[in-house]
C-alpha cells in the first residue's frame, strides 16, 4: 500500500483547507510513494508513540496533533521536535497528522464525540466558509437527564477521572454543546445564542471560564486529552475498514495531567 493512497483517503474525508491558519496538518515526513504495511495511530506524535512505532516495525505514524507546528531551523539535540524527526528518519518512519481539519470535517473527530455522548440531531455550532457545511463545535440533544446523571454519563463514556465545572449545574440537561480539544473564545457568541444546558470542552483558561459563567453557560472542562483521545479508536476503525491489507495499531499514551485529592478536605 502506498502512503499516497492513505493520504488521499484521509484528505477526501478531511480536506487540508479546513485546517486553521496556525495548524500544520498533512504529511510532515515521508513521501506519498512510501510503501506502508503497518500504521500506528496516536493522539500525539511524541517520544512514546515513536518508540512504540519502532518496536512494532511501523512505517507510518498517523497522529492527531502534528509532530511539528512551527518551522525548525536547526536539527540539533536541544530541540525536541528535531530529535523526534531525526529519529523517525533513521527508522524510515513517515509522519502524517490530521488535526483541525479532522476536527471540523463532517464525520470527523467532533462528530465522533457527539456519537459517543449519544447526541441526537446534532449540528455545527460555528460554520466555516467552506461549502461542505463543516464547522467548529456541535450541539444537539440527549434524552433529558438530571445534572448529576449527565456528569456521571460523561465520566463513564469518556473514561475520565475528574471534571472541572464552571457555573451552576442545571437540574436537567437536554441540549448539549461540545467543542473538543482547546476551548476557543470565538464561539462564545454562538453559545449565547443557542443557550445549551451544558457545554463540554477542554483546556479552559481562567478568564474564558469567567466569561462563560457571566453568560450563564454551565461548562464542563473534560480536558484536551479527555475530549480527543478517541481519535485513536476512530481513525483505527476507518483505516481497518478501508485498508484491510494493512495492519493498524493504536497508541493512546497518557494524559499529561494527574490528580491529587487531599484526604483532609
Amino acid at each position: 500500500m502506498k502512503l499516497g493512497d492513505i493520504i488521499s483517503f484521509i484528505e477526501k474525508k478531511a480536506p487540508l483547507n479546513l485546517q486553521e491558519a496556525y495548524d500544520n496538518s498533512g504529511l510532515i515526513l515521508g513521501s506519498p510513494a512510501d510503501e506502508i504495511s503497518k500504521v500506528l495511530v496516536c493522539l500525539d506524535a511524541d517520544e512514546g508513540a515513536l518508540e512504540y512505532a519502532i518496536q512494532n516495525n511501523c512505517q507510518l505514524i498517523l497522529s492527531h496533533h502534528p509532530a511539528v507546528f512551527r518551522a525548525i531551523k536547526v536539527f540539533t539535540g536541544e530541540i525536541r521536535e528535531a530529535r523526534l524527526i531525526t529519529k523517525a528518519i533513521r527508522h524510515n518512519i513517515a509522519i502524517y497528522s490530521a488535526h483541525t481539519n479532522f476536527d471540523s470535517a463532517l464525520g470527523g473527530l467532533t462528530d465522533s464525540l457527539c456519537e459517543m455522548l449519544g447526541l441526537q440531531d446534532y449540528r455545527v455550532l460555528k460554520s466555516t466558509s467552506m461549502p461542505d457545511a463543516s464547522g467548529h463545535g456541535r450541539y444537539g440533544t440527549i434524552p433529558r437527564l438530571k445534572g448529576e446523571e449527565f456528569l456521571d454519563l460523561l465520566v463513564k463514556r469518556l473514561e475520565l477521572k475528574a471534571l472541572r465545572l464552571v457555573g451552576q449545574m442545571p437540574q436537567w440537561v437536554s441540549k448539549v454543546a461540545v467543542f473538543n480539544g482547546a476551548y476557543d473564545g470565538d464561539i462564545l457568541s454562538e453559545l449565547v445564542k443557542i443557550k445549551p444546558d451544558a457545554f463540554i470542552t477542554g483546556d479552559l483558561k481562567y478568564h474564558d471560564a469567567q466569561m462563560l459563567s457571566v453568560n450563564n453557560i454551565f461548562t464542563i472542562d473534560a480536558g484536551h486529552y479527555g475530549t480527543e483521545k478517541h481519535f485513536v479508536d476512530q481513525m483505527t476503525t476507518l483505516l481497518e475498514n478501508n485498508f484491510p491489507e494493512i495492519t493498524v495499531l493504536g497508541y493512546k499514551g497518557e494524559d499529561v495531567f494527574s490528580y491529587f485529592v487531599s484526604a483532609n478536605n
